[in-house]
């Protein structure tokens, strides 16, 4: 008993020190043996604290905005203010850079109308919250301001964008939060679900002035994929797909030449793991299997300059080798035939 009477003070202390100074209330106080925001309890009738928080809104002073739109929406929820007063409170913590409340606030005002005035604004500080938090922004524990701001939410971004393209399919600014949904997924390593965010730009939007950089985000999903899973097959497939499409439906974009560059480079890191490989089997002694990865690097990749540095392992190990780069088969006849012993072969 005596360590939870501790405890209670320590906590109840902590609580008071730290609420006093948050800019956002207006003050707290003991009442039966709770403490109590005073914000909470409304002194004057809701048109006139609707009209404070107006004048504190349109002279810019937010924290008192903030308090007053709060009081409205809390002490008056069934009024036509409290559904005006959850856009201004969103507005006003925006400012305040209370994004994690202002976002809620905003999701208030959307829920309680069927046709909501500041309709667009409200998705428009939607997406801005949904950029600042996914930047790195902190917001409050738990969602609540009671608690300090602390913490970094990039979950929250995806929310928001997710929830824009669900309430504005067709908006510009549905394509924007898929773009960005998009880069965000992409710096978690979320390969697979950065691509469909771009591919859903460009399928929902095919003329629109982001799709050419969705290619383009693709292709360099792609090759950043590439360098952490090389053996995976997939990844060279799709690029290639993703590049045949972007040269179908803009054959003349400038950066159809960049998508060209990120191609060459997934294949040099393709032909890059079987030069490895091939590498791999020379430091074993086994020069046969060291020449079949070789030359497969210069068959499926001509054009890379891994290859070249594949041909001059060829002519090392085999000195009688000839390009047989289209036909590996032959290569795989004449290793055959080679009369040495591996184990015996001197390797330079």
């Amino acid at each position: 008993m005596q360590f939870r009477a501790i405890y209670t003070f320590v906590l109840t202390l902590f609580l008071v020190i730290f609420l006093t100074q948050d800019p956002l209330s207006a003050g707290y106080v003991f009442k039966r043996g709770r403490l109590i925001d005073t914000d909470e309890y409304a002194t004057l009738p809701v048109e006139r604290h609707f009209e404070k928080g107006t004048r504190a809104y349109e002279n810019l002073c937010w924290d008192d905005a903030a308090i007053q739109f709060r009081l409205v929406t809390t002490a008056y929820p069934g009024t036509s203010y409290a559904q005006e007063g959850y856009f201004y409170l969103g507005v006003s913590y925006f400012y305040l850079k209370e994004y994690d409340l202002a976002n809620e606030a905003f999701s208030n005002y959307l829920s309680c109308h069927g046709s909501p005035h500041f309709f667009e604004e409200t998705i428009q500080y939607k997406f801005s919250i949904g950029e600042e938090v996914g930047a790195g922004a902190k917001t409050r524990c738990f969602g609540m301001r009671e608690f300090p701001k602390c913490m970094t939410n990039r979950t929250l971004a995806i929310e928001i964008y997710d929830e824009i393209v669900a309430t504005v399919p067709c908006h510009d600014i549905a394509a924007h939060s898929l773009v960005a949904k998009g880069w965000l997924q992409w710096s978690w390593g979320q390969y697979t679900a950065a691509v469909e965010a771009f591919q859903q730009v460009i399928r929902r939007f095919p003329k629109h002035v982001l799709a050419p950089e969705c290619y383009l985000m693709i292709s360099r999903v792609y090759l950043d994929q590439c360098e952490r899973e090389y053996q995976n097959p997939d990844i060279l497939t799709f690029a290639e797909l993703n590049l045949q499409k972007f040269s179908r439906n803009f054959p003349r974009e400038e950066r159809l030449c960049q998508v060209n560059e990120d191609f060459l480079g997934i294949q040099e890191c393709y032909a890059k793991g079987l030069y490895e490989m091939g590498q791999y089997y020379e430091r074993k002694r086994k020069p046969k299997a060291a020449m079949i990865y070789y030359n497969n690097a210069i068959y499926q990749f001509p054009e890379t300059c891994i290859s070249e540095l594949c041909r001059d392992r060829m002519y090392v190990l085999y000195p009688e080798y000839k390009d047989t780069s289209r036909d590996p088969g032959r290569l795989q006849k004449e290793t055959q035939e080679i009369p040495f012993i591996e184990g015996d072969l001197e390797i330079s």
